[in-house]
């Protein structure tokens, strides 16, 4: 169960809330990432992971 910190601010100011089309290219992205981390697994170079990253985007058209 999440913890609440007494005395956090809230912020609120400053945000809009994203648009449907915005959410759902950010739920690709973070799902691409994501598959890359789960199937090469951890301690690679950043590089590595970001050269699989953008082959992943390109074959979902995000280039």
């Amino acid at each position: 169960m999440p913890q609440r910190l007494e005395g956090a601010k809230i912020h609120k100011a400053g945000y809009k809330p994203i648009s449907a089309e915005e959410e759902r290219i950010g739920k690709i992205i973070v799902n691409a990432a994501y598959n890359v981390h789960k199937t090469l697994g951890p301690g690679l170079l950043e590089k590595v992971y970001e050269a699989c990253f953008a082959m992943s985007l390109e074959k979902l058209n995000y280039e």
